[in-house]
């Protein structure tokens, strides 16, 4: 039997499609730190009880402390914010800036330190770094308190922190 170049292309491709196996990488796959914002409620101890959801009726910027990095600009009637973790830093420090009707402007620096741990889910797959907050501090502008409420940060996309806001 004489091998022809179509028999022999059909062999090829045989082969090549015999030696591909599936590949399990998730679609939702982006690592981002959740930020839920609520309204802070004391008891008269000056405890926090927590607080209800609110939206951000002022808009917020957010940036990168000490770089030319907005990452996100001007949000509007949300009550929580998805951001980026920094890949290989220790400590992330983040300006939040609120800015009102009239432009009067507010400034909070929140800081979060964490331990990065490089993840892969499958060899063809890219690799991802996850992260476990250590702590997080913030300044107190608007800001009246932060509480981690799920120190890791991978791509479930599950609420990482609550910032609670001074309320009058």
């Amino acid at each position: 039997m004489r091998i022809t170049p179509v028999i022999l292309l059909l062999i090829a491709l045989a082969t090549l499609m015999s030696s591909c196996e599936s590949v399990s990488c998730p679609l939702n796959n982006t690592v981002e730190s959740v930020y839920g914002f609520y309204s802070s409620t004391r008891d008269e101890s000056g405890n926090l009880l927590g607080g209800a959801a609110v939206s951000i009726g002022d808009s917020l910027t957010v940036s990168v402390a000490g770089m030319d990095t907005i990452l996100v600009n001007r949000l509007i009637n949300k009550s929580s914010v998805s951001l980026p973790v920094s890949f290989y830093a220790d400590v992330d420090t983040l300006v939040f800036k609120f800015t009102d009707a009239e432009g009067v402007s507010a400034f909070d620096t929140v800081r979060m330190a964490k331990n990065n741990t490089l993840h892969f889910d499958d060899p063809s797959c890219s690799i991802h770094m996850f992260h476990e907050v250590l702590s997080v501090e913030s300044t107190h502008q608007l800001i009246d308190t932060i509480i981690v409420v799920n120190p890791y940060i991978n791509y479930d996309g599950l609420e990482n922190f609550q910032i609670y806001f001074f309320t009058e």
